[in-house]
């Protein structure tokens, strides 16, 4: 076939050794443990695809705007759009039609959230801050962090504090599952665990809320102890499965427009 006879992927390296876990590398590892290793491990790079694009554009938009506000910049609804005009990635989509269609969502959406949900006496107190904070583990077990990235906090009366994650997604999730939402217990260890302000609070001073563009809308949930206590063990769990996983395709759903795809049919011979 003229595939090299390196391709395949999934025999190396044998032995992995997990000291760091994020909450988009469980979640690529239960979708493909193949693509978690491509991506992870081997750190094969590929070209962004139209929702990362699009995603990151938004937030990068939400960053600046508010940087501008904090500087005194007035023209809200000006600085607004031309905060995602200067930070628009046009790569990864379809055509320039499709592009130009999400530009023009990216758009909208940021007017309806200034519309709804701006308040220049409100503003946030850190902007897109990444973390990297050591679990909180039982003596004999071995260290693990974790990791990410806190789109925005808000400061709250009595000494509490609200981390706010935007979501570019159209798929909208029930109380009950935000309620149970990994990336959101994530965040409640990073705000425990960073020894600065505004952070390291307990669980029950900090509110935990996912905005969602497409319908404007704003679900909130909290984190118990006991919650968290159980959340460590999932973490564990997950980079338990890492270690020991051959790392082979799952034939999942999202397989048909991986951007691995080429290298996974080596694979499989």
């Amino acid at each position: 076939s003229g595939v090299p006879e390196t391709l395949p992927v999934t025999r190396y390296p044998q032995t992995v050794h997990i000291d760091y876990l994020s909450y988009s590398q469980i979640e690529t590892f239960k979708i493909c443990p193949l693509h978690y290793k491509l991506k992870y491990i081997l750190k094969i790079p590929t070209p962004p695809s139209s929702a990362q694009s699009f995603g990151i554009s938004m937030h990068a938009a939400l960053k600046d705007f508010y940087i501008g506000v904090k500087t005194g910049k007035k023209q809200y609804k000006k600085l607004i759009i031309e905060a995602l005009k200067e930070n628009w990635i046009a790569e990864g989509y379809a055509s320039k039609s499709h592009e130009k269609r999400m530009f023009e969502r990216g758009k909208n959406y940021l007017l309806e959230f200034y519309k709804k949900e701006f308040n220049p006496k409100k503003i946030p107190i850190t902007l897109e801050q990444p973390f990297v904070v050591p679990l909180n583990l039982l003596k004999n077990e071995r260290r693990l962090k974790i990791g990410g990235k806190i789109d925005r906090v808000d400061k709250l009366p009595g000494g509490k504090i609200e981390i706010i994650d935007y979501k570019t997604g159209a798929n909208i999730p029930t109380q009950k599952q935000i309620d149970h939402d990994l990336q959101l217990t994530f965040y409640t260890l990073a705000a425990m665990g960073i020894n600065e302000e505004p952070f390291n609070k307990k669980p029950e001073n900090i509110k935990l809320s996912l905005y969602y563009f497409d319908n404007q809308k704003k679900i909130s949930t909290t984190r118990t102890k006991e919650q968290l206590e159980e959340a460590k063990k999932e973490i564990l769990k997950w980079r338990e499965e890492v270690e020991k996983s051959d790392f082979k395709c799952s034939g999942h759903f999202f397989c048909k427009n991986c951007e691995y795809s080429l290298m996974c049919r080596a694979d499989r011979g």
